[in-house]
């Protein structure tokens, strides 16, 4: 039976392995250096790496382990020949390189050249990147009036892309990074002194309702897709999520939904309710990333957030492609492959602070 290993990796900051040099976008160098200093703007601090050749010589050795025909990262860098340049010196120019947008942390698909499986970029028939990813509406949190209604425009745009596989029937790919819950909220002080200071409170909301609508515009994109029939009802959509499965403290005090949930779907229209493709036994176990939580006293928190999930035609079993049982999981040998010493000692220590997942869809 033919089958395609699509993995997702969050490759921490990127652009720090081409120098990362201070310009409008932190646009790096198009080049490798032998090592990196660090740097810091604004809110942004981008460690010290050593030895930059054996750290992506390291990274490399994951992926190739992991072994994926389409691999899916976040945080690349923001030129298109810098990625290509990484894959041919580190993964034996084994992949084509399709980047989303031009931004600090890119998008990209790596499609293997020898899979013959002929993924192209994608979107909608009369869609295009500039449209499509922004301008999107949403209001703040408290605000309802005509004036109050606020746009938001995607950093990063997914990308996604199709190949026909099985006769008659596409496949699309879709790689996601959505923005982070970062907001003024640090505290557990600023928590617990939300009634006379809410404004880092109020900030954590909005920035909640930003994702809220970008998640809402890909929802919007995939449904049309799925709603359209079998033709093109078989999506994988990847990525980093920034959420994961379980509800935090916002979420519990103020009944905001995952946004896990809103991309899902609902399952009163079972026919564009999407699945997560771990098994519940592997879901409910994994994680991919830790955060120190402010609101938690900063705790470390393992959370997955790195996720893959798939359309009705997948997962039901009615259209010509279908998940290898068992198949979705954390690639965690793979990054450990790239671990020296500590991994929290220094960035140079680790591939990334997220680890791969990775699925095999069969047709």
């Amino acid at each position: 039976m033919p089958s395609l290993k699509v993995c997702t990796y969050n490759i921490e900051w990127m652009t720090a392995l081409f120098g990362a040099r201070r310009d409008a976008d932190w646009l790096a160098d198009p080049t490798i250096p032998a090592s990196f200093p660090g740097k810091t703007a604004g809110g942004i601090r981008l460690s010290p790496i050593a030895d930059v050749p054996d750290l992506c010589q390291r990274i490399a050795a994951g992926i190739k382990t992991i072994n994926p025909d389409v691999l899916f990262i976040q945080e690349g860098p923001p030129l298109q020949e810098q990625m290509e340049l990484f894959v041919e010196t580190f993964l034996d120019d084994a992949y084509a390189v399709h980047r989303s947008n031009r931004a600090d942390q890119a998008i990209y698909a790596l499609v293997r050249r020898d899979a013959s499986n002929g993924f192209t970029p994608w979107l909608p028939e009369g869609d295009a990147p500039a449209t499509l990813w922004r301008k999107v509406p949403y209001y703040p949190w408290g605000m309802i009036a005509a004036e109050d209604r606020k746009s938001h425009n995607l950093a990063r745009h997914p990308l996604l892309i199709r190949a026909q596989l099985a006769p008659g029937q596409d496949l699309i790919l879709g790689g996601v990074h959505t923005k982070s819950k970062f907001s003024k909220l640090k505290t557990k002080s600023q928590w617990v002194n939300r009634g006379t200071n809410p404004e880092p409170v109020l900030d954590a909301l909005s920035s909640r309702q930003k994702l809220s609508a970008e998640v809402a515009r890909l929802r919007a994109v995939l449904t049309a897709n799925v709603a359209k029939g079998p033709q093109q009802a078989s999506v994988v959509v990847v990525g980093d999520f920034n959420d994961g499965p379980f509800r935090d403290l916002m979420e519990e005090e103020f009944l905001v939904k995952s946004i896990l949930d809103e991309l899902v779907g609902s399952f009163l229209d079972p026919n564009t309710y999407f699945k997560h493709a771990m098994s519940p036994e592997v879901l409910a176990a994994a994680s991919t990333a830790e955060f120190s939580d402010p609101l938690q006293d900063g705790a470390i928190v393992k959370e997955l957030i790195d996720h893959v999930l798939v359309s009705p035609a997948i997962w039901s079993g009615v259209g010509a492609y279908g998940l290898k049982k068992g198949s979705c999981v954390v690639e965690e040998d793979a990054w450990a492959l790239g671990v020296v010493g500590n991994p929290e000692a220094a960035r140079s220590n680790r591939p990334s602070d997220h680890k791969p997942v990775s699925v095999v869809i069969e047709w």
